[in-house]
């Protein structure tokens, strides 16, 4: 194998020593030593990256007594790679090989719509539904590389039975899939996932190899987006509708000079839709895939091995870091300094009117950007990384176009005067998962190509309602594509081509207008707005219908668990059940902090900072049994973070109010991740050896009943202001059943929390579908007006 390849492969120290002809106990050492590469944290081991360790052992010269035939001078690091070349390359170092014009497979919707039916209901068990699709899109994967693990699980399926052999085969499916992540750089994510599954029948289980085993080529496509529908993703990490993806690609494409890049870049990867319709696109216009460089930083810790997957089923070799707090501009990668072709991003956005002032740290040439407000820092980072003659897309809210605060309206200015400003293309509202923000697509060239003038095209009207949000269908994408091919031929004012009108405006017209980069500060009302209304009213009703099935479902998965637990008499009986106190089932040792108060308020004080950072729970985010987002500056700086990490909290653990009015506990599941506690939260979190003992799920609703929280309240009320320390807290008596009998109620409370959360969208649903004909209502009115006052004349 070459040393080129897998170059970001994650390796275990029992592999480092190996590579460099040592022992353990040298590579203990070596880590002890100035500059040694830091390791990541792969399941419960520490592993290394390969290019770091290797660029180290350069370094190193082996001494004469530890040579072992080779000449004198010899690095470490150059018996490292004779080692890597000695290996052989094994067939599944290389996937299946995807067409540039391949398309997704029609029945493949089919079967997905199979995979995800009563057989998700029957494989999943205790587990939810984001594990189920963690199983089909490792299945995917394995198949596709058509390896060794690939063929075992074949196997595996047709000869094993019962629980125990589902088991085996589970983890057979994770390890496989964990060992191709860790060659492509990706820490192991998939053991604990698959391990929560509970397949009812081994039949079961192999009906799923089965059916994923005649999927297509592109059916991965199809499991993001029932991935994206289930976790329930935060504003910070809905992935990016495939049809914009594309857009985004060919136009910024058609920026490139007519070559197809060969190195993408994308600073807030999410999934990695964007890079992966670059990848398709490049790849159609003639480039190869592995030859490509395809680099990303995202801020999703389970969303990245599914943006691996994604990439590498292309046939990229993609490089992506996975980064828990950083802005890009302030993270180090391995392909930090670097120049690309073609960089595409869909940062999270900040909706707030920016009312802060210009910061004063950082290198920002085109001005400094407001604290507390990171839209036009990322257009600039996003400029900083382009190679000469390259292009960029990036969506930005529609405020970030026209806000009145002056250091974004003076980077405007400076974006229009320099000519980096090549076109500003406005999209319909509803077009991402969980937000209706309104946005547009900036598209951004390198200085040396500067534009006189820029380009506004109006696509709010293209589309069609879809499961709640708008779809771009192809013909919708070509419709703007053409309008940006068209205006672009005529650069010589308004373009009315409907559905997506047209204009090119100035820098002296753009700096008249307050230098504005909203199409609609620019571009006529094309449309009247009785059709608005119109179609307003249609998508309110169509929206209506779809939440009322939503609730139906929903009622009914919930009537189905509420009837299995009453069949199964309860949680067993109470002579199953154990008495035990939270400490024993947490610890409040100094190594395990089971029980961990939050940090200081002195030690977090000297941290703070209103500019990215690490967001800080307090007690008001501990809502309903979850953390919930606010809308709150209060964060850590990065790098203090660090030094911070006993306070982080993970998927699991339980928050509960350590001073303060005294509620019922929050458990952490993707929102909270990775996030900092406050000085009063008291985190909860299960030692490993009793993680078959007590269900985390359980604990958080046991400890939520009255009677739990009337015994916090009870011992907190004795001091001045409500307050409870970590060892009184960790006397609370809970009554443990059996642990299968605790999945099984977690599964009744997962699906009561799914039938509230389709109650409370169906309540939107209805304050809009009311809103909708009050405007319809407005239109009819005032035509009947008009037609009486016109009769009047007559």
């Amino acid at each position: 194998m070459s040393t080129d390849d897998h170059t970001d492969q994650l390796h275990s120290q029992a592999e480092v020593a190996a590579l460099a002809g040592v022992s353990r106990a040298t590579v203990t050492q070596w880590r002890r030593a100035p500059g040694f590469p830091p390791p990541e944290r792969g399941g419960e081991q520490d592993l290394f990256r390969r290019a770091d360790v290797l660029a180290w052992l350069d370094e190193r010269p082996v001494p004469g007594r530890l040579l072992q035939g080779d000449p004198d001078g010899t690095t470490f690091g150059a018996r490292a790679r004779a080692a890597l070349a000695r290996e052989p390359r094994t067939v599944s170092d290389t996937p299946a090989t995807v067409e540039p014009d391949m398309r997704p497979d029609p029945r493949d919707a089919e079967r997905v719509r199979a995979l995800m039916g009563q057989l998700c209901e029957r494989v999943r068990g205790a587990g939810s539904r984001v594990d189920y699709v963690n199983l089909l899109a490792s299945l995917h994967f394995l198949r596709r590389f058509k390896g060794p693990y690939w063929d075992d699980v074949v196997t595996m399926s047709r000869t094993g039975e019962g629980s125990d052999g589902a088991a085996a085969l589970l983890q057979h499916i994770a390890e496989g899939l964990d060992e191709q992540l860790r060659r492509h750089g990706m820490r192991p994510a998939m053991r604990q996932s698959l391990a929560r599954l509970e397949p009812r029948s081994y039949n079961d289980l192999r009906q799923v190899v089965h059916l994923v085993g005649e999927l297509g080529h592109r059916a991965f496509d199809l499991m993001l987006d029932e991935y994206e529908l289930l976790a329930g993703l935060d504003s910070g990490e809905f992935f990016t509708p495939r049809a914009v993806a594309d857009l985004m690609v060919r136009i910024a494409g058609e920026n490139t000079g007519g070559e197809a890049p060969l190195s993408v870049y994308d600073p807030y990867a999410r999934g990695g839709e964007l890079l992966a319709a670059a990848t398709t696109w490049c790849a159609e216009q003639g480039a190869s895939p592995p030859r490509m460089e395809i680099c990303g930083i995202t801020h999703g810790r389970d969303t990245a091995p599914l943006t691996t997957m994604n990439l590498t089923l292309r046939g990229a070799r993609p490089r992506v870091f996975v980064s828990r707090d950083g802005s890009p501009w302030k993270t180090a990668t391995a392909f930090s300094g670097k120049r690309f072709d073609l960089v595409l991003s869909n940062p999270p956005f900040n909706m707030s009117d920016s009312t802060g002032e210009p910061r004063n740290e950082g290198n920002w040439p085109y001005g400094p950007p407001p604290l507390g407000n990171d839209n036009l820092a990322y257009v600039q980072h996003v400029l900083s990384t382009l190679e000469e003659g390259g292009s960029a897309a990036v969506i930005m809210p529609n405020k970030a176009g026209n806000s009145a605060n002056k250091a974004e309206k003076a980077i405007r200015r400076a974006l229009v005067e320099r000519g980096v400003m090549k076109a500003v293309v406005a999209l319909p509202d509803r077009l991402f998962s969980h937000t209706s923000v309104p946005v547009s697509v900036w598209f951004l060239v390198h200085p040396s190509q500067a534009c006189d003038d820029v380009l506004f095209l109006d696509a709010r009207q293209v589309g069609i309602p879809n499961r709640g949000k708008r779809t771009l269908r192809e013909e919708d994408v070509q419709a703007v594509v053409d309008a940006y091919r068209c205006a672009g031929t005529h650069r010589d004012g308004m373009r009315q081509s409907p559905p997506v009108p047209a204009t090119v405006v100035s820098r002296k017209t753009v700096q008249e207008r307050d230098w504005s980069l909203s199409p609609m500060d620019h571009i006529e009302a094309h449309r009247p707005q009785r059709g608005a209304a119109e179609a307003a009213h249609a998508e309110a009703l169509y929206e209506l219908e779809l939440r009322k099935r939503e609730v139906r479902e929903a009622d009914m998965a919930a009537a189905s668990a509420l009837e299995r637990l009453e069949h199964e008499n309860g949680l067993g009986d109470a002579v199953e059940w154990e008495s035990v106190v939270l400490s024993e089932l947490c610890g409040t040792g100094p190594v395990t902090r089971g029980i961990q108060a939050g940090p200081s308020f002195t030690l977090l004080k000297k941290h703070m900072t209103p500019v990215g950072g690490v967001p800080l729970v307090y007690p008001q985010n501990l809502r309903d049994g979850r953390i919930k987002e606010l809308a709150d500056d209060r964060r850590v700086a990065e790098r203090a973070a660090r030094s911070l990490d006993r306070f982080r909290l993970q998927p699991g653990d339980i928050l509960c109010v350590r001073t303060g009015a005294m509620g019922p506990p929050a458990l952490v599941r993707d929102v909270g991740a990775d996030w900092l506690m406050s000085t009063n939260v008291i985190r909860l979190r299960v030692d490993e050896k009793h993680r078959d003992r007590v269900h985390p799920g359980y604990l958080a609703a046991y400890l939520g009943r009255p009677e739990s929280v009337a015994w916090v309240r009870d011992r907190a009320s004795a001091t001045g202001a409500p307050s409870i320390s970590a060892a009184a807290l960790g006397n609370q008596p809970v009554l443990l059943p059996p642990y299968a009998e605790q999945q099984r109620f977690v599964a009744v409370l997962d699906a009561l929390d799914a039938q509230a959360m389709a109650h409370s969208r169906l309540a939107e649903a209805v304050a809009a579908t009311r809103t909708a004909v009050v405007g319809r209502r407005m239109f009819s009115d005032l035509d009947q007006a008009a037609q009486a006052e016109a009769g009047s004349r007559s």
